[in-house]
């Protein structure tokens, strides 16, 4: 039969319909993965003692199919140890439509032992379609399991995911024609937002101007002069660049009049000023928010820097809050935002030189989005809370131990293909997993499949989808 339709109602059985219409009709609207909203998700727990695991409670959708789980599942994975070498054992929901199966089921698929074990192919064909959930690696001798010997696959789009996406009226290629539209949009109005923002702000300060109380003025550089208020809102106007500024550990160092200064809150940087110098506003512990320019284009070091001065030891963190950076921003110094309190960033595409430790220590950071070519040495080093981490396609250069000592850094992002992360450059300890503390950075989730850490030989190897 070349055509059909469906569905109507039956007068005298002349129209009938099979479950597989019907999987093919929820197979159009719901995407293959485990539904968020039910049980545990499939959530894996090691028992109390031996090789056996506990599958939580959760309901997944295979091609209009659904699998439910109602109930904790125990799997014992004992006889799947080898005595002699390593592998892994993966957990997957599989989907058979053959005549002989019929039926969405739980498989266990161990794979070859090895030295170093590769993970097992489950087979796949136009009758089989699975959801990869978790591959556990049973290692010669081990008596017990816990959640570091396995790797959790399920938000993994490329090999399960979750059921995101309602396929209404929209054709798949229009859908994803009309985001990149709306990111296009998105960025312009972002830009546009932070340009008004900062007009806002100017526009407060000229409020400021007649009806607050001036506490100080002063000059930062050849052509730019400041005005600080009673409500901690100081002014920057004029030109150029700011002045550079002195390390304190320098000898008879010139420092910036703000140094250590408590009284400022928020700072409102004019249009025309393209520059914050080294050392300008360091240790300003009660400084919330910066609003800057479109003209800004470099960060001195230690401009902005926390508590501390900027040292690698230190461990007091205090000072800004909420920082946007635009496209203008080309360079960010050595130190520049270390020991400060933001809790999300984005790194415009325009900055193409950055100083070690420039966001290192802040422990309230958890969110990166990293679209310049440059990834600064020690970048990110002991900010405890990073947990996201998105790099676009545009990066090009991971300079050496930019993420050691993110313990709640697993996995990272990258917009971008398998061949394409080939290409970027990676310096020394770039994944923070050498040394004597190495990390729990395991994971460079790419479009098209990922790398995958070896924790015993220290090797990333691919894995393509």
């Amino acid at each position: 039969m070349a055509f059909y339709s469906g569905f109507f109602n039956s007068k005298g059985l002349d129209r009938t319909y099979t479950a597989e219409n019907f999987c093919d009709y929820l197979g159009s609207l719901i995407c293959n993965g485990i539904q968020d909203n039910y049980g545990d998700c499939f959530k894996l727990t090691a028992a109390s003692s031996g090789l056996k695991v506990i599958v939580g409670r959760g309901k997944a959708w295979i091609d209009g199919h659904y699998f439910v789980n109602d109930s904790r599942y125990s799997i014992d994975l004992t006889e799947y140890q080898d005595e002699s070498l390593p592998r892994y054992v993966s957990i997957a929901i599989v989907c058979d439509t053959s005549e002989s199966v019929r039926a969405v089921r739980l498989e266990i698929v161990p794979g070859t032992p090895a030295e170093n074990p590769a993970l097992p192919v489950i087979p796949t064909d136009e009758n089989r379609t699975r959801l990869l959930l978790y591959a556990v690696r049973l290692n010669v001798g081990a008596t017990s399991l816990s959640k570091f010997d396995w790797y959790d696959y399920r938000e993994d789009s490329n090999v399960c995911g979750y059921c995101k996406c309602i396929l209404g009226k929209c054709k798949v290629t229009e859908m994803q024609s009309q985001l990149a539209q709306l990111i296009a949009e998105m960025e312009d109005y972002n830009d546009t937002i932070a340009g008004l923002t900062n007009k806002v702000d100017m526009l407060q300060t000229k409020v400021d101007d007649l009806t607050g109380d001036i506490i100080e003025t002063g000059e930062l550089g050849e052509d730019i002069y400041y005005v600080l208020y009673s409500n901690g809102r100081l002014l920057l106007r004029g030109t150029g660049a700011t002045y550079d500024y002195d390390s304190p550990l320098t000898d008879n160092p010139q420092e910036s009049p703000f140094k250590k200064n408590l009284d400022v809150k928020n700072i409102v940087v004019s249009s025309g000023i393209t520059s914050i110098g080294a050392f300008t506003f360091p240790n300003c512990d009660n400084l919330e928010t910066i609003s800057l320019p479109n003209t800004i284009t470099k960060i001195g070091r230690n401009a902005l820097v926390g508590t501390g001065d900027g040292l690698v030891e230190q461990k007091l963190v205090t000072g800004l809050v909420e920082l946007n950076l635009s496209d203008s921003v080309t360079e960010i110094g050595q130190f520049a935002f270390a020991n400060t309190r933001i809790e999300t960033l984005t790194i415009p595409k325009s900055v193409t030189t950055v100083g070690d430790y420039a966001f290192q220590s802040c422990i309230n950071l958890e969110t990166v989005r990293y679209e310049g070519t440059l990834i600064g040495g020690f970048m990110f080093v002991r900010c405890p809370k990073l947990k996201n981490v998105t790099l676009a396609k545009t990066v090009k250069i991971i300079s050496s131990h930019w993420i050691n000592y993110c313990d709640m850094l697993t996995s990272i992002t990258y917009e971008g293909s398998l061949a394409d992360w080939a290409e970027v450059t990676k310096r020394s300890n770039w994944d923070g997993n050498a040394g004597q503390m190495p990390g729990n950075m395991y994971k460079v989730i790419c479009f098209d499949g990922y790398m995958q850490y070896d924790t015993e030989t220290g090797e990333w190897n691919e894995v393509k989808e």
